[in-house]
């Protein structure tokens, strides 16, 4: 487990280590669309579900990214 470790930190120092990557980037269309309709849906009459199925976006992220971005 040590040497584990000490592997890791190795690796985290050399910038090779980083996680999993981010599935929603910015440039990533279905998730900005939702944003748009997220942040309007007042006037656009649609619920956060319907948002969700039309854009393939899970409610977490939609929530998480919305947090994020100061629309929530």
């Amino acid at each position: 487990m040590e040497r584990q470790r000490e592997g890791i930190a190795v690796a985290k120092a050399q910038g090779k280590y980083k996680g999993k990557p981010k599935k929603y980037t910015d440039k990533n269309k279905l998730m900005n669309q939702a944003l748009k309709w997220f942040a309007n849906r007042a006037t656009n009459g649609k619920t956060v579900k319907e948002i969700c199925e039309i854009t393939k976006v899970s409610r977490a992220s939609l929530y998480n990214i919305a947090k994020e971005k100061g629309i929530l």
